[in-house]
Parts: C-alpha cells; structure tokens; sequence
C-alpha cells in the first residue's frame, strides 16, 4: 500500500490521472448529450442536449487529449535531459582521467618494448 502512495504521489503520475479523467468526464458528457437527445423526437428539443453535451464533452476531450500530450512530452523531454546529463558526467569524469590513462599507457607499451 505504502508503494501505491509513494506512486501517487509523484506529481507525473497524478497530473496524467486528472488529464485522463478529464478526457474520461468529455466522453460522460457526449454520452449524456446523445442520451438527452436519443429521448426526444423533436429536433428543437435535441439541440439544447447537443449543445451543452456533445460539444462540450468534445471540447473537455479535445482540451484534456492536447494536454495529456503536452504534459505527456515535457515529461518525456524531462528525462531525455536528465539522462544526458549523466551521460555528460560520466564522460566529463573519463575525460578528468584521460590524462593518467594515457601516460599508464605509455609506459605499458614502452616496457612491452623494452621487454622484447
């Protein structure tokens, strides 16, 4: 349970959650706009449903759909950098130590030579 928590908790992770379920609330609202107007036969009544279901369960999808991929993105990019950055580490620390590697090598292949 403890492992749950510590998942949601992470700000990923619930910022994904209220998106999908706002792209979850989008699709309820078409459904209660095409139920509205499923009831009734005559075509001025239906509109009111339409409008104030359909269309705006179409724009909370929309809305929650575009910002699920923005966040879903940055996200993305957020650890594309995070791993460059480990990467610049670690060759900053090889490139720190290129120096001794070099001359160890040096003296290796020269006592090779001398060894001949």
């Amino acid at each position: 349970m403890n492992e749950l928590w510590r998942i949601l908790r992470d700000p990923r992770v619930t910022t994904s959650l209220v998106l999908a379920s706002v792209v979850l609330v989008g699709f309820g609202l078409i459904g209660a706009g095409y139920r509205g107007a499923a009831a009734l036969l005559f075509v001025p009544f239906q509109v009111p449903f339409l409008v104030s279901g359909a269309v705006v369960g179409l724009a909370f999808v929309g809305a929650g759909l575009a910002l699920l991929i923005v966040h879903l993105d940055r996200t993305e990019a957020a650890e594309e950098r995070r791993a460059v950055a480990g990467l610049q580490r670690d060759v900053l620390r090889l490139l720190s130590v290129a120096p001794q590697a070099r001359e160890r090598l040096t003296a290796l292949q020269a006592h090779e030579r001398l060894q001949r």
